[in-house]
């Protein structure tokens, strides 16, 4: 449900050009090559992440970037590694939710220690991407606008994801990033600005033309005003207590294989709070936005069946391919398989185990291109993992899913999208040579500090 509709609510905008008129006034906030690439290429791909994911950053986003003089593999390169830090709580929240939905563990526990997690591969993203933009001299001149950047959009994570608006903990901090980026940008901490090149007057034109002819920025982004607005009222006291009993879930009976391995009953399993569900909230901004655009006239005739359209093209493969893995899932989990493997991987690595947590993680993005898919196949094996080693379940299922969050920057599926849209097809290795060091690198960290926390501290 969440990624029908968010991918639903991404399509409209687009057919109304709202999403040309976003991207163009965001590329047009800063002028020199660090700041763009930290603006567009780190913040707003996170922001674009959290609207809907699924290769959208890449798509929108390296084409802008190539527009103002990025080269292609560069350009690229620099989406892949930007945008990954948005992945876990994008697409709004789909990842994270699936993590809740195989571990079982709840989102008030979970969401907050993920986003302590996320602090480190936050700003590290930012770094990489410097370097990527201009090497080791880029990183100098910009370390104390990456830290602050960073350090600001880290706060975002954690702050909403502690307030349970987890579905809006990508989207929020890589608006306020952009933000953030381009009040530096007009200061000495991300160099000084320089004059655009032919292009992006062309694309200034553009959107004059656009906002002239159609709609403005305020207006292309009204239904995510409202879906922030919304998530923030869902998390009311009140608005809590007359929906508390308005939701919908499926029960199951319990079950004992024949070697004796038993699965309790479960009641209202998955159930989604029809005022605290990103879904629901995605349709009702939706439909309040698109209401709002008619009365004022700027519908376009057949705007939501074009919509709808390519919602179901882009959406039916990855739904049935969620589908399957979660039974697969549920199968392997329920009748014992996971334990078993958990016990197995854990007798392999020991006290290590922690430093390897993510790469698995890593592993599944890299394998199906979508960190949602990675959290349903190694979600629990990491819980089991985590259990048998008498470990902190909440950590290790975090880092399970930063590592297929930081794994979205060297998925195939995901290079595939920023080659073809920049015109690098058949380059893919080129792109994947400069993606691979610093993927692998922050996973690293994201193991170390996880295995100090469960060991140190």
């Amino acid at each position: 449900t969440i990624i029908w509709s968010s991918v639903l609510l991404y399509n409209l905008i687009d057919q109304l050009d709202g999403i040309k008129v976003i991207g163009t006034t965001i590329a047009h906030l800063v002028g020199n090559p660090l700041a763009q690439a930290l603006v567009v290429g780190w913040a707003f791909s996170g922001f674009m992440q959290g609207v809907a994911g699924f290769g959208v950053p890449v798509a929108v986003v390296a084409p802008l970037l190539v527009l103002m003089g990025f080269q292609p593999v560069k350009a690229a390169a620099i989406v892949l590694v930007g945008h990954a830090w948005a992945v876990s709580f994008g697409s709004l929240g789909s990842s994270y939710y699936t993590i809740q939905l195989v571990t079982g563990i709840e989102g008030d526990v979970i969401g907050p220690h993920m986003a302590i997690l996320f602090v480190v591969p936050i700003i590290m993203t930012g770094f990489a991407v410097a370097h990527l933009e201009g090497g080791l001299m880029a990183v100098r001149r910009g370390a104390l606008g990456i830290l602050i950047m960073g350090g600001v959009m880290a706060m975002s994570v954690w702050l909403l994801a502690s307030l349970g608006a987890a579905q809006i903990a990508s989207l929020v901090p890589g608006l306020v990033g952009c933000g953030v980026g381009w009040l530096l940008a007009r200061t000495s901490l991300l160099g000084k600005a320089v004059e655009r090149d032919a292009r992006i007057k062309v694309t200034a034109v553009e959107l004059q033309s656009l906002s002239e002819n159609k709609l403005g920025f305020h207006l292309a982004f009204l239904p995510y005003y409202l879906l922030i607005l919304l998530s923030i009222l869902s998390q009311l006291p009140v608005v809590k207590d007359i929906s508390a009993n308005w939701y919908w879930g499926l029960d199951y009976p319990a079950m004992e294989t024949a070697l004796g391995f038993v699965t309790e009953s479960k009641g209202d399993y998955g159930k989604i709070r029809f005022l605290r569900h990103p879904a629901p909230l995605i349709l009702l901004s939706l439909a309040a936005s698109s209401v709002t655009l008619l009365a004022i006239g700027k519908w376009r005739d057949r705007a939501l069946i074009s919509a709808l359209k390519q919602t179901y093209v882009q959406s039916i493969s990855t739904s049935v391919g969620i589908g399957t893995m979660v039974m697969m899932a549920l199968v392997m989990t329920d009748t014992g398989m996971t334990t078993l493997l958990g016990q197995a991987i854990a007798a392999g690595t020991g006290d290590a185990f922690p430093l390897f947590s993510p790469y698995i993680g890593l592993l599944g993005t890299f394998m199906t291109g979508s960190n949602t898919n990675s959290n349903i196949m190694f979600g629990s094996l990491q819980l089991e993992t985590a259990t048998s080693l008498n470990i902190s379940a909440v950590t290790i299922a975090s880092i399970q899913s930063i590592g297929g969050s930081l794994g979205s920057s060297i998925a195939p599926a995901k290079v595939l999208v920023g080659t073809a849209i920049v015109g690098l097809s058949g380059r893919e290795s080129e792109v994947l040579r400069r993606t691979i060091p610093y993927c692998l690198a922050i996973v690293f960290l994201v193991g170390l500090q996880a295995w100090l926390l469960i060991y140190v501290f």
